[in-house]
């Protein structure tokens, strides 16, 4: 669903009787009473309502603004970085599923493997 104060034609400012007022115009204009069969105007009336119940309600219009929730009210998903992981149990268990008793072993092993001190092979 598109953003629900243009479906329902209202600023981001709106008091609760403007978007009560808004919903009442266009649920009349939309009904699906009054255009039987017609799937547009069902599909419209029913972006309508969803709209309104996400804006009538007074906390979850504040987490839709905050970006707390979507315009359906899902739960937006938090962003989550590199750091939130580095230390995570993922990467501690990484060492044991490369075959390694601990974090400690496997940077230990790569070092040695990458320092650079190994033998090179002389061109003749």
């Amino acid at each position: 669903m598109k953003d629900p104060y243009e479906t329902l034609g209202v600023a981001r400012s709106a008091t609760s009787k403007e978007i009560k007022a808004a919903f009442k115009k266009l649920a009349r204009k939309h009904h699906p009473d009054l255009h039987p069969g017609d799937k547009e105007a069902e599909s419209k009336f029913k972006d309508l309502s969803a709209a309104n119940d996400l804006l009538k309600d007074p906390e979850k219009r504040r987490r839709f603004d905050a970006g707390e929730i979507d315009a359906s009210g899902a739960e937006r998903p938090h962003e989550r970085f590199y750091r939130d992981f580095a230390d995570g149990p993922a990467y501690a268990s990484h060492a044991a599923q490369d075959g390694f008793s601990s974090n400690e072993d496997l940077e230990a092993f790569l070092s040695r493997a990458f320092s650079g001190g190994g033998r090179r092979a002389q061109g003749t």
